[in-house]
């Protein structure tokens, strides 16, 4: 992971190669394609192993405040945040890199687990206290919120500061979420 990562960084998405990262790990190529059979797949892992280390951090902070509401909000605010200054992630969503972004989040069962293990606690403890609406399926909340991070992350002429993520959730996802009182 370490070695795809300093690849990116250095050569941008679309010019590193599996051989590449074979080589810089001294795999041969056959040995390496035992672990990635393509670039998506290396790209997915790459992607993965980011979003477990991004939600670690947002959890941390997250799941001292005690509204769902605002957990909802920072959550996302979080996400922007920490990806904002980030060199490899600027990388992974330039415009012309999000096919494999989009295709890695919607797909990868480690990006997916990562999503699951970080929203599954929230939302359950916003049922618990009867502040979720009712009728949501949260796998279906868990994989659009998902896609709404990845959408403030890299639509940034949308939403240029954190405080418009903020703005935005509160007016149009928050109101999807929270049971009206």
């Amino acid at each position: 992971m370490q070695a795809a990562r300093v690849l990116i960084r250095k050569h941008g998405l679309a010019d590193v190669t599996l051989g590449m990262v074979a080589t810089e790990v001294t795999l041969s190529r056959p040995n390496f394609y035992r672990f990635f059979k393509n670039k998506a797949e290396l790209i997915a892992a790459v992607i993965g192993h980011e979003t477990h280390e991004i939600n670690a951090r947002r959890q941390k902070e997250v799941m001292r405040l005690k509204s769902f509401e605002r957990q909802i909000v920072r959550s996302l605010e979080l996400a922007v945040e920490i990806v904002e200054g980030d060199p490899l992630w600027a990388l992974l969503i330039e415009p012309g890199n999000v096919p494999y972004t989009a295709y890695a989040a919607s797909n990868d069962p480690l990006i997916l687990e990562s999503n699951t293990l970080y929203w599954a606690p929230i939302l359950d403890s916003a049922s618990r206290k009867g502040v979720l609406r009712e009728g949501l399926e949260p796998q279906k909340v868990m994989t659009w919120l998902l896609g709404v991070q990845f959408m403030f992350m890299e639509r940034r002429e949308i939403f240029p500061t954190i405080k418009d993520v903020g703005d935005y959730t509160r007016t149009f996802i928050v109101p999807a979420l929270v049971r009206s009182p």
